[in-house]
């Protein structure tokens, strides 16, 4: 879901009416949702590199399924594939849950800029610079070596500050020194405020998160951190795939809106497919592989161009054609991958 940009969403681009929101199915039972704010509130977890500087991160994925039980986060056996990748950060947990992590570290100074390109095609952005960016050594899926070499999602929030740096109980956070995701954050009371993400499944509307990024265009327009080193993630199978339209109808109002062109332009979220995600299984995992889908100029002229909710449905159009890579051929992985854990189905 690589390309959720955090535009706010127009009134009527999710659903018309007036339709109370819920949560239908939460995934990640150690948040507390707030649709009124689409928001998300975690736990935040303070710990340390080796050498010392202070580590600010969130949970929200894990291998092992007693862990996920207990701590309330989503159970994503595939991530126990990703064990002994080099990006795979190594990290130890103490009696209290502390972690101290050997490597990884993020730099939250950059400033995110986004420029469109020109109408019609506002995709491929002119200029994308990613808000935070890691080094070569950070990942956010962390292996902890004397817990059974269990992994769990770990993206780091903030990296190297004190807590007075990020105290923004109210609102209104410095991105210079937090994550661009971030709504609010209160190291006192160990919580943050985590801005949600639209997109499909299944044909349901699905909230969720994104942190990483392995390009620095994806990481932008998903106002997450430019992470290069989890490319290695791909070829792991540890991954689900997501769908991402490029250029679906256009219209703040349409029923029908959906893709990069129109989240550009600044109509509202790309809204997204998870390919074929309906509940948590042995093949889960928040490390999603992007493949872009491009309207065929034929299928838009016989008006067959509509909001696709379901992977079955977008892969049906790619195997007739309706749908096609905007490198050529079928709709295929473009080597792009996001950190996206689930949160949770809606009903709108």
């Amino acid at each position: 879901m690589i390309f959720l940009l955090s535009f706010s969403i127009p009134e009527g681009s999710i659903a018309a009416g007036p339709v109370t929101q819920k949560i239908t199915k939460q995934f990640l039972t150690s948040g507390k949702v707030d649709l009124a704010r689409e928001v998300v509130t975690l736990p935040l977890h303070r710990g340390r590199l080796n050498s010392g500087e202070t580590v600010w991160f969130v949970l929200t994925d894990v291998s092992d399924y007693a862990t996920s039980k207990k701590m309330g986060l989503t159970w994503a056996p595939s991530l126990a594939k990703a064990k002994d990748l080099t990006s795979t950060r190594v990290a130890e947990m103490d009696g209290s849950g502390n972690f101290t992590f050997k490597s990884g570290r993020v730099d939250f100074s950059p400033s995110q800029k986004l420029v469109a390109g020109e109408a019609p095609n506002f995709f491929p952005p002119k200029t994308a610079r990613a808000g935070s960016v890691g080094d070569a050594h950070y990942s956010p899926l962390v292996r902890v070596t004397n817990d059974n070499d269990i992994v769990f999602n770990a993206p780091v929030i903030a990296f190297n500050v004190g807590p007075e740096k990020i105290s923004f109980c109210n609102g209104n956070p410095d991105y210079a020194v937090v994550t661009d995701s971030v709504a609010s954050i209160c190291p006192d009371k160990e919580t943050v405020d985590l801005k949600l993400r639209f997109g499909f499944a299944n044909g349901k509307h699905l909230r969720y998160l994104s942190f990483d990024a392995n390009s620095e265009e994806s990481a932008t327009l998903e106002a997450s951190t430019f992470a290069p080193a989890e490319s290695d993630i791909l070829q792991s199978g540890a991954t689900e795939v997501i769908y991402t339209i490029v250029n679906g109808k256009m219209g703040a109002n349409d029923p029908n809106r959906q893709g990069l062109d129109s989240a550009l332009k600044g109509e509202g979220p790309s809204l997204d497919v998870l390919a074929h995600f309906t509940e948590i299984s042995a093949g889960y995992s928040p490390m999603w592989d992007v493949q872009l889908a491009e309207w065929t100029k034929e299928a838009i002229s016989k008006g067959q161009r509509k909001r696709i909710t379901d992977g079955d449905d977008l892969e049906a159009a790619s195997g007739s054609g309706l749908l096609v890579s905007p490198a050529g051929g079928p709709v295929k992985t473009t080597g792009n991958l996001v950190n996206c854990p689930v949160v949770g189905f809606t009903n709108e």
